[in-house]
C-alpha cells in the first residue's frame, strides 16, 4: 500500500503541501494525472448506454503493457 502526498510543482521540484516523514533520499514515484473517482466524479449523471461493470471487467482482463 502507498501513500499520496498532495504537491505543487515550482518548476524545478516538487513540494508537498503537508510536511512528510521520508527519511533523505527515499525513492518516490510521481503520477500526474486524474485517478478513476475523479474521472466518475465528471461523468457523474452523464446517460450511458454500457454497464461499467462490464467495462471494469474489460480492462481488469487485459494485459498490462510497458511501452
Amino acid at each position: 500500500m502507498g501513500t499520496v502526498i498532495e504537491a505543487i510543482y515550482d518548476g524545478e521540484s516538487f513540494r508537498p503541501l503537508r510536511k512528510v516523514k521520508l527519511p533523505k533520499g527515499t525513492k518516490v514515484k510521481v503520477l500526474i494525472g486524474e485517478t478513476i473517482w475523479d474521472m466518475m466524479n465528471e461523468i457523474e449523471g452523464i446517460e450511458v448506454k454500457v454497464n461499467i461493470g462490464d467495462v471494469f471487467e474489460d480492462v481488469r482482463g487485459r494485459k498490462r503493457v510497458r511501452y
